[in-house]
């Protein structure tokens, strides 16, 4: 037999072969995969509080992809570890879909500020600046500070902490001694104001005219008067003139 003869035998089963997997091919890709059908789904599985290295091989197994999301600022959850995934675990998503993770920031922190020798209200401000809340001792100490500046803070400034965390604040009560300030000009209002952060009160203020062009009244005497050595607390009476009183 002439290997030309051999070569038209083997042809039919050649042909043949080939027809049946191309058969088996479209059998394949029209009836159990046919055009159009959905893609397979899978359960997602849970990767919170997973790092993202070890989510993202987690997912990766089960047939999903990992997107890295947004960081938050979490107490609890450890730096760069999964604190949110979308879509939810448990959920049936179609296999090779992405599944963006949220990780931790870890806890925000924040330096305290100095406030030492503000007023209390110019203390809160830059404190809540910061993140932190105010707490004021309820007993103000006695210093050569203004009343009702910041003489004291725990934690001190310039500590780094966690926030929202409490700072707390201690007083002056004012000196032991007060100089009386010279209230001459000002208005009742600016009288009071001076001696409330010096720990001086206010005391009787006597019209010595009304109905004057001014819209509220100017000192022109004081008791005790500027310049005398006085009991922190003590009262200043006031004469006024030229206006009307608030």
């Amino acid at each position: 037999m002439t290997t030309r003869t051999r070569r038209q035998r083997i042809w039919p089963y050649l042909a043949a072969a080939v027809g049946g997997f191309v058969l088996a091919w479209a059998i394949v890709a029209f009836v159990v995969f046919p055009p159009g059908a959905p893609p397979a789904v899978e359960k997602l599985p849970n990767v919170i509080g997973l790092t993202f290295d070890a989510a993202n091989q987690r997912l990766q197994l089960a047939g999903f992809n990992a997107q890295r999301g947004e960081l938050r600022f979490q107490d609890a959850a450890p730096r760069s570890t999964v604190v949110q995934m979308t879509p939810n675990s448990g959920s049936q998503e179609p296999l090779g879909s992405s599944v963006i993770l949220d990780l931790s920031a870890g806890p925000r922190t924040s330096v305290i500020p100095d406030v030492l020798g503000l007023a209390q209200q110019q203390a809160d401000s830059a404190l809540t600046a910061g993140g932190f809340t105010t707490n004021v001792d309820s007993t103000p100490q006695g210093s050569d500070q203004p009343r009702g500046t910041v003489i004291e803070m725990y934690p001190a400034a310039g500590v780094r902490s966690t926030v929202p965390a409490p700072v707390s604040l201690v007083l002056s009560a004012g000196p032991a001694t007060v100089s009386v300030p010279d209230l001459a000009g000002r208005t009742i209002v600016e009288a009071r104001v001076l001696l409330e952060q010096l720990g001086l009160t206010l005391g009787d203020v006597t019209i010595l005219n009304g109905g004057g062009g001014e819209p509220l009244a100017a000192v022109v005497r004081q008791d005790p008067a500027a310049g005398t050595l006085v009991p922190a607390g003590a009262r200043i009476t006031v004469s006024v003139s030229g206006g009307r009183t608030p």
